[in-house]
């Protein structure tokens, strides 16, 4: 008799399937009520129709087991509490457990009412007592049936709010993998915002160089600066599979990497290998220094000052900041081309201060993206961008690695 104690979950149609601990104990139940009915009603020698509406009751007790869907849960319910409250009193109380059973059944289903149970046991209790006084049976007998009813309206509320706790908790579950989803794909269209920015921005960069090259007869320099333009293509479309690929499948997103790495003739101190080091990674203990590097190849200019490897950050930060600063100047070689951009790195106790500023008209998905890398770090780290005259700033703070290690800074001028 699990329903009374066990944890039923076919009544809601796409439940969980039960146990066979709980087919096995609702079983033996209906096979131990079964035997005494037969027992006591040879003995007692029951009358025909006794036998007969026990027999329905204890079949639908059976129908329960093996219904799947609300109304034939409903339907078997109902015939255990009608057909077995009819025959309490001749079978000496006996069947009174198919009534409770089929009591807890309607209590715990969340499709129906929550008075329907109640109701039910009422309209038990009467046909008891009404049958109890055609056979003179004492007032205790109806009294102790009647605190069994009362018993099976409190477990089946009981088992009614812990499915309803039970849905609710997988409803949140759902609702949490669902947001888990759309934030992979907001990181994904960032990764890939800040790919095509990066690596497209400088590939118009180079061939434009190309073409002043060629145009000046300088075919060596123009073939270097071809080969610098393919890598940073290669370097791109790798970087924008590998952000597909992480949309995709999580583990699987670094694995992808290595069978598109381009490979050029370039000299791997050169600035093929500074636009490599440009590329958005998950490694960043470089800091900020393969972007300067690369920007500066690119024919823009900046000018530093403070820790640009970002030593007193951990890595975490260290590539939020990263990928803000890439936008800044990837923006600025877009909008600006040829104008300087500064860049800040300050330590100031347990904090550090990054400020990039740059001719660049606000707007774009791309601050849209530095605000959300933030609070992905959820530390209290913040960024703000706003114009300044005819610059646009983006100020970034963040909490240090470690806010007991002594400040680090280098100064540094190109």
């Amino acid at each position: 008799m699990t329903l009374l104690t066990g944890q039923d979950e076919t009544d809601l149609p796409g439940g969980r399937s039960r146990s066979g601990a709980a087919w096995g104990l609702n079983a033996l139940g209906i096979v131990i009520v079964a035997f005494w009915f037969v027992r006591n009603g040879l003995q007692l020698e029951h009358p025909a129709w006794v036998w007969v509406v026990g027999a329905v009751a204890l079949a639908a007790w059976a129908l329960r087991e093996f219904g799947r869907t609300s109304r034939v849960l409903v339907v078997a319910g109902v015939v255990m509490i009608a057909a077995g409250a009819v025959t309490v009193v001749p079978t000496d109380s006996l069947m009174i457990v198919p009534v409770i059973v089929g009591v807890v059944l309607l209590g715990a289903n969340p499709r129906l009412p929550i008075w329907v149970s109640a109701v039910a046991a009422l309209a038990a209790i009467v046909v008891i007592a009404v049958s109890a006084t055609i056979e003179h049976v004492s007032v205790q007998f109806v009294l102790g049936t009647s605190g069994g009813l009362l018993l099976g309206v409190l477990i089946g509320f009981s088992r009614r709010q812990f499915r309803v706790a039970d849905e609710r908790a997988r409803e949140a579950e759902r609702e949490q993998q669902r947001a888990e989803l759309l934030a992979d794909r907001s990181r994904a269209a960032r990764d890939i915002h800040d790919v095509l920015a990066h690596s497209l921005g400088g590939l118009v960069l180079q061939l434009d160089a190309v073409e002043a090259l060629l145009e000046a007869g300088r075919v060596e320099d123009a073939a270097q600066r071809a080969g610098e333009a393919r890598a940073l293509a290669a370097d791109g479309l790798a970087e924008a599979r590998r952000a597909v690929h992480a949309l995709r499948d999580a583990d699987d997103a670094d694995a992808s990497a290595p069978a598109a790495e381009p490979t050029t003739s370039t000299d791997a101190t050169g600035p093929a290998a500074a636009i490599r080091s440009s590329r958005p990674t998950t490694d960043h203990e470089a800091g900020l220094t393969g972007l300067l590097d690369a920007h500066r190849s690119f024919g823009g200019m900046v000018v530093t000052q403070g820790d640009t490897t970002l030593s007193a950050l951990d890595a975490a930060h260290r590539a939020a900041v990263v990928q803000v600063v890439r936008e800044a100047l990837s923006n600025a070689r877009r909008h600006a081309p040829g104008r300087a951009v500064s860049l800040s790195v300050i330590r100031d106790g347990a904090a550090v201060d990054v400020v990039v500023a740059n001719p660049l008209a606000g707007g774009g998905s791309g601050l849209l993206g530095m605000r959300e890398r933030f609070d992905e770090l959820a530390s209290g780290a913040t960024v703000e961008a706003e114009r300044s005259d005819d610059e646009f700033v983006v100020a970034m703070h963040l909490p240090t690695a470690d806010a007991d290690a002594p400040a680090d800074p280098q100064e540094r001028r190109s």
